[in-house]
C-alpha cells in the first residue's frame, strides 16, 4: 500500500508518530477554527504526547484494516500540514462502506484544496480500498462543506438528529452518500 498520493498540488500522506509535532501545530494554529466543528478536546489534546499515541493507534487502525486518515501537504511546501481527510467506521462485506470526515486549516480555505484533497481520497477508497459507499454528516450550517459535498455529488439522504455532541451540545447532521461508480 502506497503511503503518499498525489493530486495536482499536494500530497495526501499517511503518518506515524514522528510526524507528531507538525500534526500538533497544525492543531494550535486552528483551534478557534475547529471549535465549532468539533467536539470539545480533553485537556491534553495539545500535548505532544497526545498526538504521538493518536498517530500511533491511527497507524496500527489502518494496518487493520479500520480506518484512514490522508493528512494533506502543499507540495511546495512538505513540512506543513494544511489538512486532513479521513475514513472511519469501515464496514465489510455487505456494506462496504465507510465515513468521511475532512478539515483544512484556516490559512488555506477557499483555493479548492479540500475539493482536491477529497476527490483524489475518494478515488482511493474506492479503488485501492474497494468500498462501495461513503457517508459524509455535516452540520446544516457548516454552508462550505455542504458545497463540496454537492460539488463532489453526494447526494443527500435526510437529516440525522442529534447525532453528534459538538462544542458543548446535540447537534443534527445532514447525511450524504456517494456510492462507488464502479459499481454501477
Amino acid at each position: 500500500m502506497l503511503k503518499k498520493y498525489e493530486t495536482e498540488r499536494l500530497y495526501l500522506k499517511i503518518l506515524g508518530k514522528e510526524a507528531a509535532p507538525m500534526v500538533l501545530a497544525f492543531y494550535s494554529e486552528n483551534k478557534e477554527h475547529f471549535e465549532a466543528w468539533e467536539p470539545e478536546r480533553s485537556k491534553n489534546f495539545y500535548a505532544l504526547a497526545y498526538h504521538k499515541a493518536t498517530l500511533a493507534a491511527e497507524y496500527n487502525q489502518m494496518l487493520e484494516g479500520k480506518r484512514i486518515r490522508f493528512w494533506l501537504l502543499l507540495k511546495d511546501n512538505p513540512n506543513e500540514i494544511i489538512g486532513s481527510v479521513s475514513f472511519q467506521n469501515f464496514l465489510g462485506e455487505p456494506y462496504k462502506s465507510c465515513v468521511i470526515g475532512y478539515k483544512i486549516g484556516s490559512r488555506y480555505l477557499r483555493r479548492g484544496y479540500a475539493y482536491e484533497a477529497v476527490r483524489k481520497a475518494l478515488y482511493i477508497i474506492f479503488n485501492d480500498y474497494r468500498m462501495h459507499r461513503v457517508e459524509a454528516y455535516i452540520m446544516p450550517e457548516n454552508v462550505p462543506s455542504l458545497r463540496l459535498a454537492e460539488k463532489l455529488c453526494f447526494n443527500y439522504e435526510g437529516i440525522s438528529y442529534s447525532f453528534a455532541y459538538i462544542n458543548g451540545k446535540w447537534r443534527d447532521h445532514m447525511r450524504f452518500s456517494i456510492i462507488n461508480p464502479n459499481d454501477c
